[in-house]
């Protein structure tokens, strides 16, 4: 290991990280998989360091941070996994549901201290959306769009949870050019917009049809809510220039500032002010589309590798710091006493683990 795990917060918090070389990532085939007939999985980290992750039914939390092991801890949460969002006092996530009827879409608040199965009325209808990160305490930015349509950003008011009010358009996104209208087009089923982050009062958005990356001030946005009106895109601060990163949004920013950046061909760490790609790690070696579920307790991430065909397995990619393996290489070093206790939990894993 790169590093020494330690499941205490405390920690966790005092340790300094940076985000792993490409050498450190292997596929893990010990990862919870999609529900049958689901389109993916999505996540976050939850404040102790540990990986939250859905699948569109089941919610299931690393048993350690660093642990191999995911737990299943809730089920019955149907729908197209669309984005999991850590509320802004951290002690539960919104698991958004992204396809609707072309109008609302499901969302499942969730508290993962006290998990439970999902009970009819436990949903709250949002706007059909590709992803979603809170402004506020009430308040949550909804990146929407469909296919060959500009998107945009509303934001609501959730502080009802089961009554949400009508959303509110703050920020619309430019056409794209005809010639952009591919990138959009080839992106996999339900990318048709992309993830929003918000981190340190900053929103960070992307207008994939143009090749843009921009970040606005969280407060502007809660001001246009409040106000009912819309900021011209061209209010916001550029980052780099068209197209010179992976389209899929910001997933995370790490305790420096540098943005994590998926989709096709890599994922890269940029730093914001000059642009300038300072790391780029492709796990496959192949460039596809990357999905990642960012954790900024560890500044490590899961990387999710999209199949060119709609319906294929998924693979994902981990680190041994994130979510580690057990090596086969300790039973030849342990004694009868401590074989014996991975054996059972190589068993333990093979029964949690949805695989």
């Amino acid at each position: 290991m790169r590093i020494f795990m330690c499941a205490f917060v405390s920690l966790v918090s005092s340790i300094a990280f940076a985000l792993p070389d490409e050498s450190d990532f292997q596929v893990n085939a010990d990862f919870p998989d999609m529900t049958p007939g689901g389109t993916g999985f999505v996540g976050c980290s939850i404040p102790d360091g540990r990986y939250l992750v859905w699948n569109g039914n089941e919610v299931f939390i690393q048993a350690a941070v660093g642990s191999g092991v995911f737990n299943e801890i809730a089920s019955g949460y149907i729908g197209d996994p669309s984005f999991v969002a850590l509320s802004f006092d951290q002690t539960y996530v919104l698991l958004g549901q992204g396809f609707g009827n072309g109008v609302t879409a499901n969302a499942y608040p969730f508290d993962f201290s006290n998990p439970q199965d999902y009970q009819s009325g436990d949903e709250v209808v949002l706007p059909s959306h590709y992803s979603g990160a809170f402004l506020s305490s009430t308040l949550l930015a909804l990146d929407r769009g469909d296919f060959g349509s500009p998107a945009e950003i509303v934001v609501v008011d959730i502080s009802g949870l089961r009554s949400v009010s009508a959303p509110v358009a703050v920020l619309d996104l430019p056409e794209p050019p005809a010639d952009a209208r591919d990138t959009i087009i080839t992106k996999p089923l339900g990318s048709f917009s992309s993830t929003i982050t918000v981190d340190g009062g900053v929103v960070y958005v992307t207008d994939a049809g143009n090749g843009q990356y921009k970040s606005f001030p969280a407060a502007d946005l809660i001001t246009a809510f409040n106000t009912t009106s819309t900021i011209p895109w061209s209010n916001g601060t550029d980052i780099g220039t068209p197209f010179q990163y992976p389209m899929n949004g910001v997933a995370g920013v790490t305790a420096i500032g540098n943005l994590v950046i998926s989709g096709f061909g890599a994922i890269v760490e940029v730093e914001p002010v000059s642009g300038t790609i300072v790391n780029s790690i492709d796990p496959a070696g192949t460039g596809p589309f990357y999905g990642i579920i960012y954790n900024d307790q560890i500044e490590d991430f899961i990387a999710i590798e999209f199949p060119p065909v709609f319906g294929d397995p998924l693979i994902v990619y981990t680190t041994e710091a994130g979510v580690a393996a057990l090596p086969a290489a300790s039973f030849l070093a342990l004694g009868l006493g401590a074989t014996g206790i991975v054996i059972g939990v190589l068993l333990l894993r093979r029964r949690e683990n949805f695989a």
